[in-house]
Formats: structure tokens, sequence, C-alpha cells
């Protein structure tokens, strides 16, 4: 099987002399530089009309991204879970699947990481942690469960389905916090405080870089490995043409219940890193906009490992480098986040035709309601 290569991919498997090499590495960096020109530039025109000085702006936007410990833990600090996400958001979107329920199974995972952490308080750091992270995943796992049952059963769309099990999920943690898991003297929803012996500590002290970050690294290594084994290929040619892939005896349904538990699993381990790392309880806005985020991380990164990883670092070093133009300089925040998504625009037009052709992949398989499979 893995000899056959669908029609999507047969433009990487053509063979390249070195100058075709070296001509592609430089056409890609130098549309790559353009791109972010473009958008530092336009940005700058608009911080000019607004009375601002575009390089104090800059400046501090790059200091406040990488120009300390603190900026540096900050800016992996948020990267991190974005690029995890990002991870588990590709295989389904190989796979031909949208996803827009990991904001659902973040929260999913921090309410099962806490409470796993919690069962295993008296127990060792070396137990609780791992058995916390389990949790997590689990919970996010079991979140997207229904999803893909509708989805390969039924052929229920997974847009709408996940997206509906994310308002299920913020439904369910404003009651939790609101009533059994908030503590009696707290005054807004929230939970007990993470067990100590769970807590993930601090890589540099002073700074948000906790261990859990490193955790990224691993899911990162784990998404190499399964692109490159014959069942992420498979997944792969299912992507690129279902049809095909079933009549070399894929089948469908487990491709679809596995991406998407896969998915389901990644963003639960986020819900952990938050809960145990970052935040050492459970709030109501604890997912943030991981979960949303992640997709266009997957997205813009090709659902590729590097173009992910790259990405994810590009949203964190934009979030922390412009919340720290906004607190020392004081430039609005509206301001800020024109000048991200400018940054971003610039990459996604520069990407362009890769993310089509991932979207091409998915929307060949995009259904509402199908008919109901044998």
């Amino acid at each position: 099987m893995a000899d056959i290569v669908a029609d999507g991919e047969l433009d990487d498997v053509r063979p390249t002399t070195p100058d075709d090499g070296e001509r592609r590495l430089t056409t890609s960096l130098s549309t790559s530089v353009l791109a972010v020109l473009i958008a530092l530039i336009i940005g700058g025109l608009i911080l000019l009309m607004s009375g601002e000085n575009p390089l104090t702006a800059y400046s501090a936007m790059v200091d406040g991204a990488f120009g300390s410990s603190f900026a540096l833990g900050e800016t992996l600090s948020r990267a991190a879970p974005l690029a995890i996400v990002g991870y588990g958001t590709a295989v389904a979107l190989r796979a031909g699947l949208i996803t827009i329920g990991a904001q659902g199974q973040v929260v999913a995972g921090a309410i099962g990481a806490l409470l796993t952490a919690q069962f295993f308080e008296n127990a060792p750091s070396a137990v609780a942690i791992p058995a916390a992270a389990l949790g997590g995943a689990l919970f996010g796992m079991a979140w997207v469960l229904i999803p893909a049952l509708l989805r390969a059963r039924f052929n229920v769309n997974e847009i709408l389905s996940t997206l509906l099990f994310t308002e299920f999920a913020a439904l369910l943690i404003e009651y939790l916090l609101n009533n059994p898991l908030k503590p009696p003297t707290a005054i807004t929803p929230q939970s007990e405080p993470y067990p100590k012996n769970g807590i993930l500590g601090l890589v540099v002290d002073g700074t948000r870089f906790h261990f859990g970050v490193f955790a990224a690294f691993v899911i990162g290594i784990a998404f190499v490995w399964w692109v490159r084994s014959d069942r992420g290929f498979s997944y792969d040619l299912y992507g690129e043409n279902p049809s095909l892939a079933q009549s070399l005896g894929i089948s469908s349904n487990r491709v679809i219940i596995n991406s998407l538990l896969i998915s389901g699993a990644t963003a639960g381990l986020v819900g952990w890193m938050q809960a145990a790392g970052l935040l050492q309880r459970v709030y109501v806005q604890i997912a943030s906009d991981i979960g949303f985020f992640g997709l266009v991380v997957a997205f813009l990164g090709g659902a590729t490992a590097g173009g992910v990883l790259v990405a994810a670092l590009l949203f964190g070093a934009l979030q922390s480098g412009g919340l720290a133009m906004q607190s020392s300089e004081g430039i609005p925040a509206s301001l800020s986040d024109i000048i991200q998504a400018l940054l971003l625009l610039g990459f996604s037009i520069r990407y362009a035709p890769q993310i089509i052709r991932l979207t091409r992949g998915v929307m060949a398989n995009f259904t509402l309601i199908g008919k109901r499979r044998a």
C-alpha cells in the first residue's frame, strides 16, 4: 500500500535536482518575508493614523515575546497548548474531517484531570501526575465519542456535532463551578485548588514556563511518527480519496472514529496542562480560545508537523507580545489584535495553496446528514 500515491500527492514525489530544491527554498523564504513585511507596513500605517509610533510598538511586541526569560516563558506556555491541539486536529484534517470541538474537549479534559488528581490526592507525584494526564485525555476522548459515532454511523457532519458539544461543555463547567466543585468561600465560579502532588512545576522560576510545555514536543514527535507510519498513510489516503481507500480495505468507520478520538485526547491533555500547570485550578474560561486557535494553527500549518509548530509559536509570540505592547506602550488592545490579524493574514496568503489543497480534501467529504451506513 505504501506504493500507492493519491492524486494530490503526485507533486511531492517527483524527482528534484539540488537546484530545484534551492530554488524552492529561496522562493519560500522570500515570499514569507514579503508577506510579513507587507503586514507590518499596513499595521504601521494603522498605528500612525492612530497617533502611535510603529517602531516603538513593534519593538515592544518583540521584546514582550522574546526579550526576557519571562517573555520567552510566556510565549512557550501559550504556544504549547496550541501546538498540541493543532497536532490532534491535524490528524483529523488529514483524514478529511474538521472538528470544532477542541474547545469543549479542553474543558472536559480539565474537569477530568482535576477529578482524577483529587482521587489520587494522597498518591506520590510520580503516580498522580501521569494519572491526571491520562484522565484529562480520556475525558477529552469521551467528549468527542458521540460526534465520532454519529459521523461514522449516520454521516452526521462533525462540524455541527462537535460545535454543539462545545456548548454542552460550557454549560457543564459553569454548573460544576457554581455548585459541586465550587469552594464554600469562593465568590466567583472556580474549583478547589489543584492538589499539590499533581501540580506541574516551573522550569524557570518567575515565569509561567512549566514542565507541561514539554508535552508539546512529545506530541510533536508522536505526530511525526504517525504521519510516517502505515496507519497514518492509510488515514491520509482516506482523506484524499475515500473510495480508493475503502476499495483497499481501509475501514471508513475506523478512520473517522480513531482520528476524532485522537483529536479529543490531545485537547483533553491540554485541559490537564492548563489546570495542573498554568492555572492550578479550574475556571470557567480555562479553555480561553485555545480550541478555536488550535484549528487555525492546524490549517495555517498545513496539517504538517513543522508547520503546526511554527504556526503555534507565531500565535504564542503574537499573543504574549501583543499584551506586552499594550501594557508597556498603552496601545489599545484592538490595535494589537489588528496587527496580529494582519501578520496572520500575511502568512495565510503565503501558504494559501497548501491551505486550499487541505480544505479541498476536507470539503470533498463534507455532508450535513448523509445516508446511514450499512
